[in-house]
């Protein structure tokens, strides 16, 4: 038998095989490098942009036929050796699997170092691959074209692209220069999408508001002892907010027409109200369009639960931003490294990051809501009751006017040994 036009067929298959799996590694590596895209743009970039159209596609064919290809080769390989020298197509066959990890490697590499200009040349080999595909993408639009097909989401590419971002970017990652507070300001930034007003907002029963009904010179008197700029205005009940009053009208109509003329209705303006279910980055775009600072929620009831500021929404991505006349306020304070002393208010998100653990329920954003929740009662003032949740022991320290304001949480030692390991993380 003439094994000549055999191995010539075998070698023109593999050297098939090697250039289908190197373009869609080349693929894999210009879609990760998209999120550069955002970043910087030269000339260089442009090919990249022709091909990106053509990707899906390609980038599926590529799959489909290096798979149908391997499987052809390693059938040719076998009729060609198997009887005449097992070791060498032992060989063959770990090349075939492990060429095109080692070309990923080497791809990734050179694109770390080289950047744009790499990634204009493998645009491309990508545009070539995908004018040698055309008869094939034609056909396969001409079947689908009487189908209805649902179109992706437009935030689902945006979210792929947000994790990609965040794994490059993490502390974690050797590669990266930032420090884990300019992490956590860009986290916050990607996350925004995902929080809601809600998880942010100053409640109901903790905001300081004025009655309209109110004497005025009570209702002045009241304003300039707070810290506050921007007070609600509700009339017959905090669910009916009838306006906002900025401390700066009230001092600019002191200066003009005196104390003694100031009326609560004068100064006040209108109110800015969003549902507590919204994005907060739909709020702060909502504050910018309105030119508000200030905005109240409500729920799907129409009641309000509490309210918003731009400051509240900045610290998401800074964290707290204390002035001149707040007071430092600890979210918890430690007894030991075992036990800790937790406000009620703290985020159910928080507590888990904080402490390591996985707590989770529907319609819950705080520790003291978890705690009654579980409990299904709400504990009397100055009671201590407990309920232990994965092996995490959480008492009411202090119960007024039936709101926890403290817990006194409990960890048992693995999740105390994580806590320390969590805390001298982020003290480097």
């Amino acid at each position: 038998m003439n094994s000549e036009p055999i191995l010539v067929g075998s070698s023109l298959l593999i050297i098939s095989l090697f250039l289908l799996f190197s373009a869609g590694i080349v693929l894999c590596v210009i879609r990760n490098y998209q999120i550069y895209n955002r970043m910087e743009y030269n000339d260089k970039l442009a090919s990249l942009k022709k091909s990106e159209g053509a990707n899906s596609f390609t980038f599926t064919f590529l799959l489909v036929g290096g798979t149908l290809l391997s499987i052809l080769s390693v059938i040719k390989l076998k009729v060609l050796f198997i009887e005449h020298n097992v070791i060498l197509l032992l060989a063959l066959y770990l090349i075939l699997t492990f060429v095109p990890v080692v070309v990923a490697d080497i791809v990734g590499q050179i694109s770390r170092k080289k950047g744009v200009t790499f990634f204009s040349y493998l645009a491309k080999y990508t545009l070539v691959l995908g004018y040698m595909l055309l008869p094939f993408q034609k056909l396969r639009n001409l079947i689908i074209s009487n189908e209805k097909v649902e179109e992706e989401p437009e935030f689902a590419g945006n979210a792929m692209a947000v994790e990609a971002l965040e794994a490059l970017i993490s502390p974690e990652n050797e590669e990266t220069e930032l420090k884990p507070e300019a992490f956590d300001m860009i986290k916050g930034v990607l996350s925004m999408r995902e929080k809601l007003a809600k998880e942010v907002m100053v409640p109901r029963t903790d905001a300081f508001m004025i009655d309209i009904q109110n004497d005025n010179d009570r209702n002045i008197d009241a304003i300039l002892q707070m810290q506050y700029s921007r007070i609600p205005v509700y009339n017959d009940g905090k669910d009916n907010i009838v306006g906002i009053v900025h401390i700066k009208n009230i001092l600019k109509t002191a200066r003009e027409e005196g104390f003694d003329h100031i009326t609560i209705r004068k100064v006040m303006q209108p109110a800015l109200f969003i549902p507590e279910t919204m994005a907060i980055d739909e709020v702060m775009f909502e504050m910018k369009k309105s030119q508000n600072q200030l905005a109240i929620l409500f729920d799907e009831y129409g009641g309000v639960v509490g309210l918003v500021t731009l400051e509240d929404l900045l610290e998401e991505i800074v964290g707290e931003i204390d002035d001149e006349s707040d007071q430092p306020e600890q979210d918890y304070r430690k007894i030991s490294d075992s036990e800790f002393i937790v406000q009620g208010k703290l985020s159910l998100d928080d507590f888990n990051d904080e402490f390591t653990t996985n707590f989770e329920m529907n319609d819950v954003d705080t520790i003291a809501g978890f705690i009654i929740a579980k409990l299904g009662y709400i504990p009397e003032d100055d009671s201590h009751v407990s309920v232990t949740v994965d092996g995490v022991k959480l008492i009411t320290e202090k119960v007024d006017d039936s709101r926890i304001m403290e817990i006194k949480v409990e960890l048992t030692p693995a999740l105390a040994i994580l806590h320390v390991q969590h805390e001298k993380k982020f003290k480097k």
